[in-house]
């Protein structure tokens, strides 16, 4: 079986949204429990600005579940014969925001 780069960059593209979505997973996991022992209401407790001690953390899933989206969607597209090699790169912007989020 022979691959070419679209299917190289596909396999990355799913690699990267795998790798993000046990992040989201324990990073949300890691937050319900905080949650839960603050005793606080959804609304409350997930909004960054009157929770600073897990802003960090709170705006870090969302930028990390919309880098989920982009990377599902350029995996469609290939699906669809878009050519994921090309679209690969868009994602930097994502991935740059989770890195940068994830390093405050």
């Amino acid at each position: 079986m022979t691959s070419n780069e679209s299917d190289r960059s596909l396999i990355e593209t799913m690699r990267r949204y795998f790798v993000v979505k046990a992040d989201v997973s324990e990073l949300k996991a890691r937050l319900e429990t905080a949650r839960r022992e603050a005793g606080e209401d959804i609304e409350t407790f997930y909004n960054p600005r009157t929770n600073p001690n897990h802003a960090i953390d709170i705006l870090r899933s969302h930028v990390l579940k919309k880098e989920m989206v982009s990377l599902m969607s350029q995996a469609e597209a290939w699906a669809g014969g878009a050519d994921v090699a090309q679209d690969f790169g868009q994602n930097s912007d994502a991935i740059q925001d989770a890195d940068i989020v994830s390093a405050e």
